[in-house]
């Protein structure tokens, strides 16, 4: 007849009271210390833990696709002893240990503590050439590159050169007065020296141009204004300047063409910087003054009137004299000289003409003669 053979068994997931050294049991409850797995007692009697040989609970873990990864199961190769992927979590480490022999230091790889998004790195077939280096395509396919060989220098002049990387050493030089270079923490600054000279022409494009110079030597003897202004007549030409002399008020003073009337202005007082054109209406505009000496051929003085002149010579078109008495007649006595011949008094006088001396008079007494 068949025999039957029990073991001690639990609906829960704990283990009966006492298993002695020897003894089988099973728990059937889910999880817990010994849900779904078969122990044995312990080998130093019931007193003691069991210890746990199998079940269910591992038997679930081996039930899937070798050499596919599961969740929550075991690690089963294939039979090529292979599995499809491995994943290392919390930037956890795959660590390759040197040779035993050497010690225990490790190399280990892993991912950046942040990964903004899913990334796959596929390695080039072969195993390159010696120097190479493995670079990126920028969607995750790396290849081998060759790094170094030769670099083409050219520039606007001269011949191009050739500079082999990673041995030569590429020089970046200035040029005296002109360019100057520096390095320092892996970085290149060209720039302007503190005196810097110009050989060829220099050509400023722009709206604004500001000199800080305190001295402005030019050795052109005639300055060009106003170039662009060959099509029309727009912009006043000449030159300003910026004054403050009441301490609370800037002001501007200078000499120019004005394009209203194409003459020649000085002007002072002026409260607003002139643009294109200078404000003749603007505030505080006023006429300057020109302290010269005036020479030309011909000088046409219109309109107003002329003052601050003293006793101007006959020989520029003046009298000589700086007042003239009511009644005075002018008569030039002496050469070159005109005098003022004061006819006032309490007689009435007429004018005589003495030969003699060639002069002119006032007098009231007739003393004989011929009259006709």
């Amino acid at each position: 007849m068949s025999q039957t053979i029990q073991i001690k068994r639990s609906t829960g997931t704990g283990k009966p009271t006492t298993v002695s050294q020897g003894e089988l049991f099973y728990a059937y409850g889910d999880n817990g210390t010994y849900g779904k797995r078969l122990a044995i007692g312990h080998v130093n009697g019931g007193g003691n833990t069991p210890e746990i040989i199998g079940g269910k609970h591992f038997m679930d873990m081996l039930d899937h696709t070798a050499g596919n990864l599961t969740a929550s199961s075991a690690i089963i190769t294939d039979s090529n002893s292979q599995i499809n992927e491995l994943q290392i979590k919390d930037q956890g480490s795959l660590k390759l240990l040197e040779n035993s022999g050497n010690g225990t230091n490790v190399i280990s790889i892993r991912a950046p503590a942040a990964v903004t998004s899913d990334t796959t790195l596929t390695l080039p077939d072969g195993a390159g050439s010696n120097g190479q280096v493995l670079t990126t395509n920028g969607s995750g396919a790396l290849s081998w590159t060759t790094v170094g060989g030769n670099l083409t220098i050219a520039a606007d002049s001269g011949s191009n050169d050739e500079v082999a990387v990673g041995t030569d050493t590429l020089t970046f030089e200035g040029t005296a007065n002109e360019i100057e270079t520096t390095v320092s923490n892996n970085k290149i600054n060209i720039g302007f020296p503190s005196n810097v000279t110009i050989s060829g022409n220099l050509t400023v494009s722009g709206t604004t141009t500001t000199v800080s110079s305190t001295t402005i030597n030019v050795v052109d003897p005639l300055l060009a204004l106003a170039t662009t202004n060959n099509s029309s007549d727009a912009v006043d030409i000449g030159f300003y300047g910026l004054y403050d002399d009441s301490g609370s008020q800037d002001e501007y003073a200078g000499f120019f063409r004005d394009a209203g009337d194409q003459k020649w202005k000085l002007f002072k007082n002026l409260q607003a910087a002139p643009t294109t054109t200078v404000n003749t209406s603007g505030t505080g505009y006023a006429v300057a003054t020109l302290v010269a000496h005036l020479e030309d051929s011909s000088v046409a003085i219109t309109g107003g009137s002329i003052t601050g002149i003293t006793d101007l010579a006959v020989a520029d078109g003046g009298t000589g004299l700086s007042a003239v008495a009511k009644g005075s007649i002018l008569a030039a006595n002496t050469a070159n000289v005109l005098t003022a011949v004061d006819g006032g008094g309490s007689t009435d006088k007429f004018l005589l003409y003495t030969a003699s001396s060639d002069t002119v008079s006032w007098t009231n007494a007739v003393d004989g003669g011929t009259y006709s």
